[in-house]
């Protein structure tokens, strides 16, 4: 039985709970979304992540293979912390 759902003006569609349960997507959280026949549909996505690293010696061992220290990771940390913190400042806040 169909299930009427809203698209507000922000362009968002909230999906019905008895709707996903039927689907069976009750932890579903990224889907592909496309046209057929006229009709919008939703595919499940699933993202697995690219890399599992399980063993932090290994990780340590490969970084040393690859000639990175310590040091090189927390001058990257510290950037990155730096350039984010700069981006918030000239950044508009979004409403």
């Amino acid at each position: 039985m169909p299930i009427p759902v809203k698209l507000t003006r922000a362009h968002q569609v909230t999906l019905p709970k008895r709707l996903l349960e039927r689907a069976g997507w009750t932890r579903q959280e990224f889907f592909v979304a496309d046209l057929e026949g006229g009709a919008l549909v939703l595919k499940p996505l699933m993202v697995e992540p690219r890399t599992r690293i399980a063993d932090f010696d290994a990780l340590r061992r490969h970084f040393t293979r690859l000639g990175i220290t310590s040091r090189d990771v927390q001058d990257a940390v510290a950037w990155a912390r730096a350039r984010s913190a700069s981006e918030r400042r000239h950044t508009k806040p979004s409403r």
